[in-house]
């Protein structure tokens, strides 16, 4: 039997408040319900809850008042803006110092699964490229896009992509990148990781999972990024737009 992996609880709560702020349910200057509130709302607990309004501070989105609770700012001019590791490895243009390893229809890991929120094994296309500089390799990439996001767009052919997938993405099937999570993980480098990114087979290397969303919270494309280097693994999120 298929399943779906659900979007995490947080993630639904900063959504819908978000949804609501931009469509004008909550105006500027109007109060949120309160965490009480909220929690009911959306059968949450309070943990839960923070973290949603705690981003949405962070983000601009809104504003708390010691004592009275939170008020909505409107739209922000711009959110968190995500680091350059991860814009160069959602938003690269191929044609640029990059070599495509693989283009195709692979089945979905585990991983891959849960952050397109798709069932195990169902098919997706990876485009899997390589950074180079005249020092050598700097990094890996592969992404995985959904079969009907993909379909009847250059995402499946081998040739580079000028301009990034999401570019290509929001021009053929009118998708519009909002957000992005992320996680970062150190660990050994694989084998073939080793090879391609000419390293040491002991060495170390930060593996990045960066899943872009759009403002519903449905996922458009996940990326690995494969880096020599490490660091405990964190978890973010930071907009796009």
């Amino acid at each position: 039997m298929a399943y779906e992996v659900p979007t995490p609880k947080y993630l639904r709560v900063l959504n819908t408040l978000r949804k609501r702020i931009e469509d004008g349910d909550y105006t500027p200057g109007a109060a949120l319900p309160s965490e009480n509130q909220l929690c009911t709302e959306f059968g949450v607990s309070r943990p839960t809850v923070l973290k949603a309004l705690g981003i949405l501070k962070q983000d601009g989105w809104i504003e708390s008042q010691q004592g009275k609770g939170s008020f909505v700012r409107g739209r922000p001019a711009s959110g968190r803006t995500s680091p350059d590791y991860a814009r160069d490895a959602v938003e690269l243009d191929e044609t640029g110092e990059t070599e495509i390893l693989h283009v195709g229809p692979v089945l979905a890991s585990p991983r891959i699964a849960a952050e397109l929120e798709i069932p195990e094994g169902t098919p997706v296309y990876e485009r899997r490229r390589r950074t180079v500089s005249e020092a050598g390799p700097v990094d890996l990439v592969a992404t995985f896009v959904p079969v009907d996001i993909a379909v009847g767009t250059a995402i499946t052919k081998a040739e580079p992509i000028p301009g990034g997938l999401l570019d290509l993405i929001a021009r053929h099937k009118g998708l519009r990148a909002d957000y992005a999570t992320e996680r970062m993980t150190a660990r050994r480098v694989s084998e073939v990781e080793a090879e391609a990114l000419a390293v040491p087979a002991d060495e170390s290397v930060m593996s990045v999972v960066i899943t872009v969303h759009q403002s519903s919270g449905d996922p458009i494309m996940t990326s690995i990024l494969v880096m020599p280097g490490s660091r405990h693994e964190i978890e973010d999120i930071y907009a796009l737009s």
